[in-house]
């Protein structure tokens, strides 16, 4: 059996898509497990699906409700989706076929595509075209290894699959990472127990992206937040010293020089805010994203900006209140 836990917050909108897709999979031995925090309709559409169980639980992140779906699932497979997705109809056949296959692999992650509706719109394609995406399309099938982990996109949490005995050697998901990093973190204690992580260009899944630049935004400042919290506690993981240097460098130049150029006008200043856009601009045209290689740009430079303040917020709170 392949047990589904899908942590759900105000998915009104969208649940209904995700349990549609699920109700229709090739593969029928499996339950959902749906532990939910929502003020809005979402428990009461999911309650109407007869093969979903429902559990309640505080607002307190994604990574409480995970931990509690897998101290109720009953699979040798936990499969992680979230409420805003649509999973393809084989998923959960592809998940199963990759393991039997693969017995000494213990974790697999899969693609997240814009979901059909949204494609098209900038923002919610940024998801899948930015130069480090945040959520992943895989080409080919791939082992992610501590010594690689900063070089690829790690699977995201909203198409995950897990082998229970990880979960039966006490590794869980930490609660303290609340909307960034929540499955790097898992992913990065995995490869450290010696487990083996692989990623699988047959098991997708669609994500309804945001189509709001705020709420791009705001993914963006609490990746800086995760990012200096997983920096804390893996100082010597080469995806948070190079990260950590890149944020570094971008507080102590690239922020101080955006308000060189708004109070002062100054020439040089200017000169320097267009080079990381030349740079990223070009590495838009060797992808060949022709249509959005002068807008992308200026979207990276916005969204690494917020993830620099996240970093700092975090921080700074870490140094006052410790």
């Amino acid at each position: 059996m392949i047990s589904i836990v899908i942590p759900t917050r105000n998915n009104s909108s969208t649940i209904k898509c995700l349990l549609d897709s699920l109700k229709i999979q090739s593969f029928k031995d499996f339950e959902v497990v749906i532990v939910d925090s929502s003020i809005d309709n979402t428990p009461i559409i999911a309650s109407q699906y007869n093969f979903v169980k429902i559990i309640k639980c505080p607002p307190l992140g994604a990574n409480l409700a995970r931990n509690i779906g897998i101290n109720n699932a009953k699979g040798e497979i936990i499969a992680f989706t979230d409420g805003d997705c649509r999973v393809e109809k084989d998923w959960l056949k592809n998940i199963y076929t990759f393991f039997k296959k693969n017995p000494e692999i213990h974790v697999v992650g899969g693609s997240v595509y814009t979901a059909r509706e949204l494609r098209g719109n900038i923002i919610a394609d940024y998801y899948n075209d930015a130069l480090w995406p945040m959520m992943p399309i895989y080409s080919h099938e791939m082992e992610v290894k501590i010594d690689n982990f900063h070089l690829i996109r790690p699977p995201n949490s909203n198409n995950l699959s897990i082998r229970k005995k990880i979960f039966e050697n006490k590794l869980f998901f930490d609660e303290n990472f609340r909307g960034g990093y929540e499955e790097t973190e898992l992913l990065w204690r995995i490869l450290l127990r010696g487990y083996r992580v692989k990623v699988s260009p047959k098991i997708c899944v669609e994500h309804f992206h945001t189509k709001s630049l705020s709420k791009l935004l705001k993914r963006a400042y609490n990746y800086g937040r995760g990012h200096y919290i997983f920096l804390r506690k893996y100082r010597n993981s080469p995806l948070a010293l190079y990260g950590s240097i890149l944020i570094y460098i971008y507080m102590f130049l690239y922020i101080p020089l955006i308000f060189i150029t708004i109070y002062f006008n100054y020439i040089g200043s200017i000169l320097l805010l267009l080079a990381p856009y030349i740079v990223f601009m070009f590495g838009y045209l060797r992808r060949k994203i022709w249509r959005r290689m002068l807008i992308y740009p200026f979207i990276d430079l916005i969204f690494y900006t917020f993830m620099a303040l996240g970093f700092i917020k975090e921080k700074i709170s870490r140094y006052l209140y410790r």
